[in-house]
């Protein structure tokens, strides 16, 4: 059996501001914080081959409060990055929207024209790249199989599991973005992904 969960990061600071993240650093929330212990709690069972974990501090900080005490392989990726926007980063949304109005409505709308070369950020092919190379390392460094867990980024994530759906990317958005410290479990079998459960965040009631 091959099994992974894939948990975006709790809460953060810029979450709640609406300002913009990508690849810079922005610290949890108490809220965040607390989101993490509780996953913990509900993981706590769970025995994982390997930790992965984006080198961002949201995304390190919530795998080490999920890893907590346990022995368990822990591994900084960079391909689990979230996708950069440059120079857009660290701003308001708003903001960004001002200074690059073209950009930003491809951003969210047209993601295959989406071109944000002049502020040295990343395109969504990009990432998809990126991602999906981590994948296929994923399995080929575990032929045993296990199960698996992997902390990320919004975007990022949402970008694993669109090419595990076989959704084109003209309809990225078309699929909800996964809630701070979900879990989406993710099996390998046959050569091939499936998503078992999305988004769950029961672990929050």
């Amino acid at each position: 059996m091959f099994e992974i969960y894939f948990v975006r990061h709790g809460e953060t600071e810029w979450n709640i501001k609406g300002i913009l993240q990508g690849s810079k650093n922005s610290h949890l929330t108490e809220k965040g914080k607390a989101q993490a212990y509780k996953l913990r709690d509900k993981l706590e069972g769970i025995h994982f081959e390997g930790i992965y974990t984006s080198p961002l501090q949201r995304a390190y900080e919530t795998a080490e409060i999920l890893r907590g005490h346990k022995d368990e392989a822990f591994y900084v990726v960079d391909d689990l990055r979230e996708m950069s926007f440059g120079e857009m980063e660290g701003i308001p949304k708003t903001e960004f929207r001002s200074l690059q109005p073209e950009a930003y409505n491809n951003l969210w709308n047209d993601p295959l024209s989406y071109n944000p070369e002049a502020f040295k950020g990343e395109r969504f092919q990009d990432v998809d790249k990126r991602i999906m190379d981590f994948m296929k390392k994923l399995v080929v460094n575990h032929p045993e199989g296990g199960k698996f867990l992997v902390v990320s980024h919004g975007m990022t994530l949402k970008m694993i599991f669109s090419h595990i759906w076989k959704h084109d990317l003209d309809k990225f958005w078309n699929d909800p973005v996964p809630e701070n410290t979900s879990v989406t479990t993710v099996s390998y079998k046959n050569n091939e992904f499936n998503i078992e459960k999305f988004s769950d965040t029961s672990h929050l009631d």
